[in-house]
C-alpha cells in the first residue's frame, strides 16, 4: 500500500476546501474535463490524496458537469481526517459497478465462464481492500476474462469489469477508465428505455439533419480561412440552422427532451454512490 496520507495537516485540508468551493484553479485542473488527459500528480502531491481518488472524484462528479458536484466533494473532503489512508474509497467505489443492487453490473452478467472470470476479478478488488495483489495474479485475471469474452461473444458490459483488473497502486489511472465506462453503460440503457423513442425514419432523418448542418457550418468556415470560430459560436450556428428546418426541429426539440431525462437518471445514480463515498470518508480512521 503506498503512503499518501490526506491533507498533512487542518490548514492545507481546509485552504483545498475553500479552493473547491470558490472553484478556483485547482478545481479547474482537477474536477472538470481537464483532468481526463491531465496531470494530477499535484494533486496527490500536495494534498496527500491517494492517486486513485483523485481520479475518481472528477468522474463522480461528472467532470464539472454535474450541480450537485460541488457540494459532495466538500463534504467529503470535510468528512476525512486529517492523516488518513484514502485509497480504498476509490476501491470501494469502483466495486460498487459491480455489487450495487440497482446499477450494479452483477446482475447484467449470465453465469458460465463469464460469469466466473468476472466475479474471480472483483474478488482481487475486494482482496486488495487489506493486502496487496502481485502483479501476475492481476495480469492473469485480465487474460483469462479477456479470453472467455471473445469465446462467448461477451456483452460490452464485461468491458467495465476489465477495467477493474488493475492495481490502483501501479495504475490508478484505471479508475477513471471503470467510472466511464460504467457511466457509458448506464447512459445507454437509459436511452433505449426512453419513453419517447425515434423510428427507423425518424433516427436517419434526424441524424442526416445532424451530418448535414454540421457539414454546411465546416465548410462555411473552411471557405473564411480568416474566420474565428469558437465552439460556443458554432453551436449557436447549429442551433440557428435546427430552428430554420421544420422537419428536423421537431425531431431536435424530442432528442433534447430525452437528454435532459437520461440526464436526469444519471444524476440519481451519481447521488446514490456520491453518498456511499461520503459514508466511506466517514468511516476513516488514522
Amino acid at each position: 500500500m503506498t503512503t499518501y496520507r490526506a491533507f498533512g495537516n487542518d490548514a492545507t485540508k481546509q485552504a483545498l476546501r475553500a479552493e473547491i468551493r470558490t472553484r478556483g484553479p485547482v478545481y479547474a485542473a482537477w474536477l472538470t474535463t481537464a483532468s481526463i488527459e491531465g496531470d494530477l500528480t499535484p494533486i496527490s502531491r500536495d494534498y496527500g490524496l491517494h492517486p486513485a481518488l483523485a481520479r475518481l472524484l472528477p468522474a463522480l462528479g461528472a467532470f464539472g458537469e454535474g450541480e450537485e458536484a460541488p457540494a459532495f466533494y466538500d463534504a467529503l473532503l470535510d468528512a476525512i481526517p486529517v492523516g488518513a489512508e484514502t485509497g480504498n474509497i476509490a476501491r470501494r467505489a469502483v466495486l460498487l459497478a459491480w455489487t450495487d443492487p440497482v446499477y450494479g453490473r452483477a446482475q447484467r452478467v449470465t453465469g458460465g465462464a463469464v460469469l466466473e472470470a468476472c466475479e474471480a476479478v472483483i474478488g482481487l478488488v475486494r482482496q486488495s481492500l487489506t493486502v496487496s495483489v502481485d502483479k501476475q495474479t492481476w495480469r492473469a485475471a485480465r487474460a483469462k476474462l479477456a479470453q472467455v469474452k471473445r469465446e462467448a461473444s461477451a456483452p460490452e458490459k464485461v468491458d467495465l469489469v476489465l477495467s477493474l483488473a488493475w492495481d490502483l497502486e501501479q495504475a490508478p489511472g484505471a479508475v477513471q477508465d471503470a467510472m466511464v465506462a460504467w457511466t457509458t453503460q448506464l447512459t445507454a440503457e437509459a436511452e433505449a428505455a426512453d419513453e419517447d423513442q425515434f423510428t427507423a425514419a425518424e433516427a436517419a432523418l434526424f441524424k442526416a439533419t445532424m451530418d448535414r448542418i454540421n457539414e454546411e457550418i465546416i465548410a462555411t468556415v473552411s471557405d473564411d480561412s480568416d474566420a474565428e470560430f469558437s465552439y460556443e459560436a458554432f453551436l449557436e450556428e447549429v442551433n440557428k440552422r435546427w430552428a430554420a428546418d421544420p422537419a428536423g426541429q421537431p425531431l431536435k426539440v424530442r432528442a433534447l427532451a430525452r437528454q435532459a431525462r437520461v440526464k436526469a437518471k444519471l444524476a440519481i445514480w451519481r447521488s446514490v454512490i456520491q453518498q456511499k463515498v461520503l459514508e466511506d470518508g466517514r468511516a476513516l480512521a488514522v
